[in-house]
């Protein structure tokens, strides 16, 4: 099986998935049904702009469609995947907050760091 045809079978799968026809995937990218039925039967290529349009209407990201489930997030750890659930249930404006609170510890551990070893370099340097 080429990649052409298994990203149609994937879209056509994630598709009947959330319960949406090719009608109406084809209406929320702005294109004509056929547009759809030529992408799920491997008659037409999926290009980048294509898969980031149609993975939008679908509420996926476009690795998960070119590439698979398993692959969009392999790299996450446990850990990471835990963070991320606790901050996607945060309200949009609790999100900014955490995220400036973690540029301003990241800035307070750098500058920690910057100190230390200055007055070691120092400390160095006088002997």
């Amino acid at each position: 099986m080429n990649i052409n045809t298994s990203i149609a079978l994937r879209l056509k799968q994630i598709r009947e998935q959330k319960g949406i026809s090719q009608a109406k995937l084809a209406e929320l990218c702005g294109w004509v049904q056929s547009r759809i039925g030529n992408y799920e039967a491997g008659r037409r290529n999926i290009g980048v702009d294509d898969a980031i349009t149609i993975s939008n209407a679908l509420g996926i990201s476009p690795s998960e469609l070119i590439f698979g489930e398993d692959h969009t997030e392999s790299w996450l750890t446990p850990r990471h995947r835990k963070l991320l659930s606790l901050f996607d249930q945060l309200p949009e404006a609790e999100q900014d907050r955490m995220i400036d609170t973690f540029q301003i510890r990241l800035k307070e551990i750098d500058d920690y760091v910057e100190r230390y070893l200055r007055g070691r370099f120092k400390a160095a340097d006088e002997q």
